[in-house]
C-alpha cells in the first residue's frame, strides 16, 4: 500500500473517532499510558457496525500510545448475566 493512501485511511479513522467517539478521543488525549473500556462499551447487543467501531477504537489508541484494557462482564453494564459457553 502506497503510503499516501496509509495516511488518507489513518485520517479517515481519525475523523470518524473524534466524530463517534468524543469522549474516548479525551481520553486517548489523557496523561495515562492505558485506556480503559466495559466491555459493554461496544457491541453489548452483538452488533456488527459495533465490533467494527471497537477495531477502530483500539487502533486510534494505538497511534495515540496507548494500550487498551477491557474490564468488565458480558452484559453486565445492561443488566443481563453472562451465558458465554
Amino acid at each position: 500500500m502506497a503510503e499516501n493512501e496509509i495516511m488518507q485511511r489513518q485520517s479517515n479513522l481519525i475523523r470518524r473517532i473524534q466524530s463517534s467517539l468524543p469522549d474516548f478521543v479525551k481520553a486517548c488525549a489523557a496523561d495515562a499510558d492505558m485506556v480503559v473500556l466495559h466491555q459493554d462499551a461496544f457491541a453489548a447487543d452483538y452488533r456488527e457496525d459495533e465490533y467494527a467501531l471497537l477495531g477502530m477504537a483500539v487502533k486510534y489508541a494505538g497511534l495515540c500510545g496507548k494500550e487498551v484494557r477491557v474490564i468488565g462482564k458480558n452484559r453486565q453494564a445492561v443488566g443481563a448475566e453472562s451465558k458465554v459457553h
